[in-house]
């Protein structure tokens, strides 16, 4: 889950700039994007098989975008000081 927030935080990123402001808040955004999205754990091949499955879907995907956007918001509004 982590490689895919911060694939999606790094996109987001680059294709809209005027999010350039909060890019030295990347490790917040990502610790409570992190939060808000489904725990997968898993220890076996099949696990393994199952999460990536469910993971590569693009309703998946979409759900964590949201999920990062409703991160940067919240750490543009309340950066730390």
């Amino acid at each position: 889950m982590e490689r895919m927030v911060e694939e999606i935080l790094l996109e987001i990123f680059e294709d809209y700039p005027d999010f350039a402001d909060i890019k030295p808040y990347r490790e917040e955004i990502m610790a409570l994007a992190l939060t808000k999205c489904e725990p997968f754990y898993t220890t076996s091949d099949v696990g393994h098989a199952v999460v990536k499955t469910r993971m590569d879907s693009s309703g998946f995907r979409s759900k964590v975008t949201s999920i990062v956007l409703e991160a940067i918001g919240q750490v543009r509004n309340n950066p730390r000081q």
